[in-house]
């Protein structure tokens, strides 16, 4: 006799509606735009005599986006102080020898490849740890944001998010008769051949360039350099913060609408940057030794002082170029380069394009813009980088300043 078992009933499936988290919904909405408009702009932009070089941000954005979304949403793992303070030591030694192996006389490509490899187990980690120490930072110094309906719940905005990679590098143009900036994003892959192409490409008689390597750019996340010191990746993580948290403010706003916007916004990110970078050292005070904290091996010290040096140089650039002697500004440069190369100092070129990017950080030597210590003095009289941030994000111009400050050393807010 055949017997037969009972068919199982299927099991009973309830069916829910999708109820995905705003933060989903912001992620995906922004991702497919993003992509969208790349689509589009990659099809209409023309693409300009630079077109191989270029580097598309709205591509990086868009590859950054899911990894971004996980870490805002807090999926994934998300190391404690010991698993956090483990990926940094092992990340910044790895680092170090990264450095020491691309500097070797004959670079080791197998071993460059094999460190490379072996460091990027560690970025995710090292990305989240340092995230959360901002985040902390940011809080601490009283920059957190109170939700509209929710006034009892304060959060980071925005939310402290960067990636380490090799950032693009900078195209910049001056015009050879004053100091003025304008600037494009190039690959960061591009070999010292290529960089020298581009710059005789876009030089002519009225206009200078140069091509520089940034540390950092503040897409969001932002970009920040994978092969500097555990300090440096402090400093510019919280630089580039600065900057996300300053878009939401009238001074931000006011980016690259001329005049001193931009050295008011990056000297402001500068400053504040420093000093929150400072209060995580403060609450985590990790000390990497040396050769193994993210730098280079060290070489023969510097005979001479830069800042000194670079500053007076300036200084004498100014001066020339007010006076219409442009030949004689660009034979000052040349010269002062080759006294920096003799003394331990090794700098490719300094020209009208040098002065134009590295003097809108008007707290550097590089600058002779009269904002910069007007910015430090605002810092000296409220030692204290909340409020610091709440005097500047409000200033627009030099004015906004002058009358900040004024009301600051009367005693006022």
């Amino acid at each position: 006799m055949i017997r037969l078992r009972p068919v199982p009933a299927a099991p009973a499936v309830e069916f829910a509606p999708w109820q995905p988290s705003l933060w989903s919904l912001i992620a995906a909405g922004a991702g497919t735009l993003g992509v969208a408009l790349g689509v589009v702009f990659s099809v209409l932009w023309n693409p300009g005599p630079l077109a191989e070089y270029e580097y598309e941000l709205w591509k990086w954005e868009a590859n950054a986006l899911i990894e971004s979304a996980f870490a805002l949403l807090d999926i994934g793992p998300s190391p404690d102080d010991r698993a956090g303070l483990a990926a940094i030591q092992q990340y910044f030694l790895l680092t170090s020898q990264l450095r020491a192996a691309n500097e070797a006389a004959s670079p080791n490509l197998d071993l460059i490849d094999t460190l490379t490899s072996e460091r990027a187990a560690y970025e995710n980690d090292v990305e989240r740890v340092v995230e959360r120490y901002i985040g902390e930072a940011v809080a601490a110094a009283g920059l957190q944001r109170q939700l509209p309906l929710f006034r009892a719940v304060s959060i980071t905005w925005p939310p402290v998010d960067f990636e380490l990679t090799s950032p693009p590098r900078l195209l910049v143009r001056s015009p050879r008769s004053t100091i003025k900036r304008s600037d494009q994003l190039l690959r960061n892959d591009l070999t010292l051949r290529e960089i020298e192409s581009i710059e005789r490409r876009t030089d002519d008689e009225d206009t200078v360039s140069l091509v520089i390597a940034i540390g950092g750019l503040a897409a969001y996340p932002a970009i920040v350099r994978d092969d500097r010191s555990f300090d440096s990746l402090l400093d510019t993580a919280s630089h580039e913060w600065v900057h996300h948290y300053l878009a939401f403010y009238p001074l931000g706003r006011e980016w690259g609408k001329g005049g001193d916007s931009v050295p008011l916004n990056e000297t402001t990110a500068n400053i504040a940057g420093r000093e929150i970078a400072a209060l995580v050292q403060a609450r985590h005070p990790i000390q990497l030794p040396e050769g193994a904290d993210g730098r280079a091996p060290a070489g023969p010290a510097p005979t001479v002082d830069f800042n000194q040096e670079m500053h007076a140089l300036r200084l004498e650039v100014d001066r020339l170029l007010a006076q219409g002697q442009v030949a004689e500004a660009e034979a000052a440069m040349e010269a002062k380069r080759l006294y920096l190369n003799e003394h331990g100092i090794a700098i490719r070129k300094i020209n009208q394009a040098y002065f134009a990017f590295y003097g809108d950080y008007a707290d550097t030597p590089a600058s002779s813009n009269p904002i910069g210590p007007k910015i430090e003095r605002v810092w000296e009289i409220t030692q204290d980088v909340g409020l610091f941030l709440a005097t500047m994000r409000n200033v627009k111009d030099a004015g906004d300043l002058d009358r900040a400050i004024s009301r600051l050393e009367a005693g006022r807010p």
